[in-house]
């Protein structure tokens, strides 16, 4: 089976925190989930974030931190 990476931000704005909710024709659809997606070939974690959040949310962010990795 193929590893794919992807990665999602957990962002903070004061006391609040930033969700979406997955079209409702994709897997798990009305799920809740951070945003994020695929590392595309070439990208590194942190490209592939700020990628993703401009692109689904027009976001631009700071990335203070890495949270952590999982394998699932």
């Amino acid at each position: 089976m193929d590893l794919i990476t992807v990665v999602c931000g957990i962002i903070f704005k004061d006391d609040l925190v930033l969700i979406c909710r997955r079209k409702p024709e994709k897997s798990l659809g009305g799920y809740w989930e951070f945003p994020g997606g695929k590392v595309e070939d070439g990208e590194s974690n942190e490209e592939s974030l700020l990628r993703e959040l401009i692109e689904e949310l027009n976001l631009k962010v700071k990335i203070k931190q890495h949270f952590f990795d999982t394998v699932h």
